[in-house]
């Protein structure tokens, strides 16, 4: 069998390929796209076919260490419609000449797909090593179903999550805005640094962020949810649509309100679920931030987030662990340990 790798250069056409996958996120999106090849990441996007019959995508692109050099990285990709060895065996061997063209000295593949027989026997076909990393980019994460009645996600929630809702809905205080435009980058820069200092963890640049909004606006898949008190900005939660998902992507608040005990996210997370419904999405994914099952009780840095964000009712969902094929061996050996070194001393693990 010959798969043909098609680069697909249209927008449109390269979106409707993705939409008709069974799992997908705005990782795999012509704005993520657009926004990669802006900042010099040299973006790959890349059709799966079998005698013009559609089997996939890989969307990946060329990262770069300064102790390591380059990687080849496909964020939640490659992704089938129908998993077979043979398929996989052919695209590890596409995207290692990608790879060796480009002088990496890895290969990472991140599927959105659960625990699969197919893919497995793969990667253990292939000696592919389980990256070592934390589950980065939403590989767990907790998904709210948007088809059911909004009474019904209401109940969903953790009672005690559910009854301080129906308290600030009933308080004329505070409210929540919706915006679709660049209005509020002022405050998303305002209450993301205060976020990230007061978490303790790294996130992107700011301004790299906001870059990423722009081509997220210009494909009308930006929003962003202010909640006031008093006509104060205090907090936002700013989402992504894309197809058939909204996706929170970054949030923050006010460490001074944060203080006074006014829980504004709960009221953004339910004007969120509201704003779901109404644009007819099928799946509100709050993106990460959730502890593996089997860390579930031990000290890890994202305990408190990952245990708000499963109050709020819905699954959670676990996706395969990341799989590395090195390129260049003993640079790999020495990345590999560095990595697993940093990331447990930050209190992460790579066992998921």
């Amino acid at each position: 069998m010959a798969l043909e790798f098609k680069n697909i250069e249209n927008d449109k056409e390269w979106d409707e390929l993705v939409f008709s996958l069974p799992e997908y996120s705005f990782l795999l999106s012509s704005a993520r796209y657009q926004y990669s090849q802006r900042n010099g990441l040299k973006p790959y996007r890349i059709g799966i076919f079998n005698n013009d019959i559609f089997l996939g995508v890989i969307f990946c692109y060329i990262g770069y260490s300064k102790l390591f050099g380059k990687y080849l990285e496909c964020k939640h990709s490659p992704t089938l419609m129908e998993n077979r060895v043979e398929y996989w065996d052919e695209i590890l061997e596409y995207l290692k000449i990608l790879g060796n063209d480009n002088g990496c000295f890895m290969i990472r593949f991140a599927p959105l797909s659960k625990e699969n027989e197919q893919i497995t026997e793969f990667y253990k076909k292939q000696s592919m090593i389980k990256a070592p990393i934390h589950n980065v980019d939403a590989l767990i994460s907790q998904h709210i179903d948007l088809t059911k009645d909004i009474e019904e996600l209401r109940r969903d929630m953790n009672k005690t999550k559910r009854n301080l809702l129906n308290r600030l809905l009933k308080d004329s205080n505070v409210s929540v805005k919706i915006f679709n435009d660049d209005s509020q980058f002022d405050v998303f820069k305002d209450f993301h640094l205060q976020t990230t200092k007061l978490k303790g963890y790294t996130d992107k640049p700011v301004n790299l962020l906001i870059e990423e909004f722009k081509d997220q606006i210009s494909n009308d898949m930006f929003y962003i949810l202010v909640g006031y008190y008093k006509n104060t900005p205090i907090g936002f939660w700013q989402c992504t649509r894309y197809g058939k998902n909204l996706h929170l992507y970054q949030a923050g608040t006010d460490t001074e309100f944060r203080e006074m005990n006014i829980n504004i996210s709960y009221l953004l997370f339910w004007e969120t679920v509201k704003l779901g419904k109404e644009l007819g999405c099928e799946k509100l994914d709050l993106f990460g931030g959730v502890v593996p099952e089997n860390y579930v009780g031990k000290n890890h840095p994202w305990s408190g987030i990952g245990n708000f964000k499963e109050s709020l009712g819905g699954n959670k969902e676990t996706y395969m662990h990341s799989r590395d094929y090195p390129l260049k061996s003993l640079i790999y050996k020495a990345y590999s340990f560095t990595t697993s070194v940093r990331t447990k001393l930050k209190g992460y693990t790579t066992d998921w």
